[in-house]
């Protein structure tokens, strides 16, 4: 199963963190006049509900409502019969299991007297969630609140650091562990093999087999099996809902390692400046190749990452998380490298 080894425990995720996270959203949404919000969620969607709630929604799709004051409710189109497997790993809040989770919650909010919440990601809700949610007079106003949303995400608090701390070192060993001996697919069987046994319950490996030929990240399934002079191997992983992205280039050319050597190293080393700013600063001044692309990931909305900068052409606002993912393409010593890994700073919760 995809997430079948997820659970929650106070020590994962202390209850008051959870608890802290919702009240400076609530204090959030009352200040713009909002009676709660709404969260979207499907099997690609499930970030902004983890960060609220601690449990990941999986496959049917669902709408998690947070009101202004009191507690969340998620409202599912999973069956009765894992409802009470998600009361044992989602700690706050109700659960409502139906196959129309929008008529639900719409319910909810009259029961309530909200005539106006907000929407994350409004723009990306299903239009059939949106009537429903509205209802056929449109008494009830819909407004987009990814804004509001993303100034609460911002902030990080020392419960998401150690578990983003924790999926890294997952994430590293896995890929310290490549040798380069058999084949592309044996390869990313070794890497989710190991990802597993590690308590990893999502893992995504992308690779590279020649980089000298393509661009391209392949799943295991597209892959031919043969890997070129230099390929690169990406992988992205979960662990308790926290997600890290990580990915490095290997040479099978020993006249080329010391350069790939010095180039990894470097990267490693930006990766710890603090923030993702300082870390494309370090890589500008001192990496040993030339850097020819970059962008930053962060979870600031529905999706665990996303671009929120595509490149050196973009401005590198303030907000951006204390947790991103930073990737760099670049040319060393004449010949294509790739790295990923995340930037991980302060937390930032009071």
């Amino acid at each position: 199963m995809r997430r079948g080894l997820m659970g929650w425990t106070e020590a994962d995720l202390p209850l008051a963190a959870l608890k802290q996270r919702q009240s400076r959203l609530q204090a959030a949404l009352k200040s713009k006049g909002l009676g709660g919000l709404i969260v979207y969620t499907n099997i690609a969607r499930p970030a902004a509900a983890t960060f609220l709630t601690g449990f990941t929604p999986y496959w049917s799709e669902g709408l998690l409502f947070l009101p202004a004051a009191g507690d969340p409710v998620f409202a599912t189109a999973l069956s009765k019969r894992v409802g009470e497997w998600i009361r044992s790993v989602m700690p706050v809040g109700t659960i409502e299991n139906t196959p129309q989770p929008a008529a639900v919650i719409r319910r909810k909010l009259t029961e309530a007297g909200v005539a106006k919440f907000g929407v994350l990601e409004l723009d990306l809700l299903p239009s059939a969630q949106a009537a429903a949610l509205a209802g056929n007079d449109n008494a009830i106003a819909l407004e987009d609140a990814s804004a509001l949303f993303r100034s609460i995400r911002l902030h990080v608090d020392d419960a998401e650091i150690e578990l983003v701390r924790r999926a890294d070192a997952v994430a590293r060993d896995c890929l310290d562990a490549i040798d380069g001996s058999g084949d592309a697919r044996q390869m990313v069987a070794r890497i989710e093999a190991r990802a597993r046994l590690a308590g990893a319950e999502e893992v995504f490996v992308g690779v590279n087999p020649d980089l000298g030929h393509a661009n391209a990240f392949l799943r295991s399934d597209r892959l031919d099996g043969a890997l070129g002079a230099h390929f690169a191997v990406r992988l992205s992983l979960a662990l308790k809902g926290a997600w890290v992205r990580r990915a490095m280039t290997r040479t099978r050319m020993a006249a080329q390692q010391p350069a790939f050597t010095a180039a990894d190293q470097s990267f490693q080393h930006a990766l710890k400046s603090g923030s993702a700013k300082a870390a494309l600063k370090a890589l500008q001044d001192g990496f040993p190749g030339k850097i020819t692309a970059w962008t930053v990931e962060a979870s600031v909305g529905s999706y665990p990452l996303e671009t929120i900068v595509r490149s050196s052409e973009d401005p590198l606002s303030s907000d951006i998380p204390p947790v991103s993912v930073v990737s760099a393409r670049a040319e060393v010593s004449g010949n294509p490298w790739y790295g990923a890994g995340p930037v991980i700073g302060e937390a930032q919760a009071s």
